[in-house]
């Protein structure tokens, strides 16, 4: 069992630290820490996975990384945490249209890659530099709203904005290949 949720963690980990870096608003280290706390949960916690009820093992552990997330906040009173359950459903929209229809599918990791590529490549200048800022980059929002000369406020709404864009364009890709 233990060798099949390694490859099962190998396979989502990068999925799941995209996630978490999007709850703490792009703080990589507070996003680690979730990531790492949510695979030894979900790993204590395998038997608990039903892929009857629940569909999918990436929801599963979003799941569990949304509440470490929050425990972790709570707890701590450290860094920022997605709290607003809006943008939360957001993410996890956007997430789960990502999510493979099997696990190891190369196919479908390059096609993801590709629509992602696609939607935020028709964002305008500002929005593109936003989300490479963020996810290219690897800043956290403050270092990257010095970095492109903007309050933190203005540069946290552009690349929620950004979200936003990229989210409706991916789910507008999804329904043109239904």
């Amino acid at each position: 069992m233990d060798h099949a949720f390694a490859i099962l963690a190998a396979e989502h980990r990068p999925m799941l630290h995209a996630y978490a870096r999007a709850l703490c608003y792009g703080d990589g280290h507070a996003a680690e820490d979730v990531v790492q706390e949510t695979l030894l949960v979900a790993c204590r916690r395998l038997d608990e996975f039903r892929v009857e009820n629940d569909g999918h093992f990436g929801r599963w552990l979003r799941g569990i990384a949304r509440n470490k997330a929050l425990e972790a906040h709570r707890a701590a009173g450290r860094g920022r945490v997605v709290a607003d359950s809006r943008i939360i459903e957001g993410l996890e929209d956007v997430f789960g249209r990502l999510d493979p229809p099997s696990a190891g599918d190369e196919a479908w990791e390059e096609t993801v890659r590709r629509r992602v590529r696609e939607c935020v490549g028709r964002l305008t200048a500002r929005l593109q530099a936003a989300v490479q800022r963020v996810y290219g980059d690897g800043l956290n929002l403050q270092a990257a709203a010095t970095a492109e000369g903007a309050t933190y406020a203005a540069f946290a709404q552009r690349l929620s904005r950004a979200r936003e864009l990229v989210r409706v364009c991916l789910e507008q890709r999804s329904q043109e290949q239904r």
